[in-house]
């Protein structure tokens, strides 16, 4: 075989090799041109329940799912803040409001200034091991090329830190309390005010900040994203019971929970025994309607949901948000897909 030709036999091989390896090397953000033709910008509607007599209300933030929105901390408050904006016009937003976002808004974290080939993936299980093993083979980490459980943490932090500052400062500029959503982290605990997690098992939580921006005491486990091994061994001792989480607001008592965990048997009667007169659920894809018939039925004093609306990789948010007062019926009606606010008055 002549020179010419092992040579070019080698190229061949070598160029796809170096060329992925490149690939891998160089990946790069959503840029801003990119990003705007990515979103579609949509109008945000509103819906109000009750009169303002002053003692508090509930504000539900339906928002309108796209991972995009996750590249960058601008984009990501610029999407949260829009429909807090409409609500300050309106005079929604006192020192009593309780603002609402929707369950797994944390889990996105991973993709602020990440690589964004992770947009892309068909589900999010796979852009998550993607951005892990993105960050295992950058320079940064090299220490940890062969400790993906290292990088996972470090990844966590970064998000435990983006969350604890975006919603915080979002609820002392606005001076409002938020429920915001849930993030999943590894053995999260919140003391005086503050969100610590160190390695271990992972946990969705939801969690409060008051309106100095500080975590409220407390938070609400999503038992149902609970590892199927570690709900296999509890379950040979005893049934893992559904959570419910009773916040004390400056409005008052707030019960909160997942909505899907309403398929349990002692749900109802769980509820029953925390008195509260006020209720939101964190809504799941799961539920298929029954938690809005079961509060259709209820006479809780003001109760609702949130969820997303919106496609986001291999799922599609039902966009079932509504809100219901103690002799009314659940507003809207339908549900209304799109970016959308309902405020009810306590």
């Amino acid at each position: 075989m002549s020179p010419f030709v092992r040579n070019a036999l080698a190229s061949l091989v070598l160029v796809p090799i170096f060329a992925f390896i490149g690939w891998l090397l160089s990946g790069v953000s959503l840029s801003e041109e990119e990003f705007q033709k990515r979103i579609s910008k949509k109008e945000t509607k509103s819906v109000s329940l009750g009169w303002d007599r002053r003692s508090g209300n509930l504000l539900i933030v339906q928002l309108e799912f796209k991972p995009e929105y996750f590249t960058r901390e601008d984009r990501f408050r610029a999407w949260l803040e829009e429909p807090l904006a409409l609500a300050k016009e309106k005079g929604w937003l006192q020192n009593s409001t309780i603002v609402v976002f929707p369950p797994e808004i944390g889990n996105y974290f991973f993709l602020m200034d990440s690589r964004k080939e992770l947009l892309d993936f068909e589900n999010i299980d796979s852009a998550w091991n993607w951005a892990v093993f993105f960050q295992r083979i950058s320079i940064k980490n090299f220490s940890h090329v062969l400790n993906g459980e290292a990088v996972s943490f470090e990844i966590a932090q970064d998000s435990k830190e983006r969350y604890e500052r975006i919603f915080g400062d979002i609820a002392k500029m606005y001076g409002v309390s938020i429920l915001a959503g849930s993030i999943c982290l590894p053995s999260p605990e919140v003391k005086e005010g503050k969100l610590s997690i160190k390695p271990g098992e992972w946990q969705e939580r939801a969690y409060i900040f008051d309106s100095s921006g500080k975590f409220l005491e407390g938070s609400l486990l999503r038992t149902s994203t609970q590892k199927p091994e570690v709900a296999q061994v509890a379950a040979s001792e005893k049934e893992i019971l559904p959570e419910v989480w009773v916040a004390n607001l400056p409005s008052g008592r707030l019960g909160i929970l997942f909505t899907e965990d309403l398929k349990s048997s002692q749900m109802e009667e769980i509820v029953k025994k925390t008195y509260v007169s006020k209720l939101i659920g964190l809504g799941s894809q799961e539920d298929e309607g029954k938690f809005r018939e079961w509060i259709k039925n209820s006479s809780f004093e003001s109760s609702g949901q949130v969820q997303f609306s919106g496609k986001g990789y291999n799922q599609e948010f039902p966009a079932k948000s509504f809100a219901k007062t103690r002799y009314g019926s659940p507003e809207p009606i339908e549900g209304q897909k799109g970016n959308l606010i309902i405020n009810i008055f306590f």
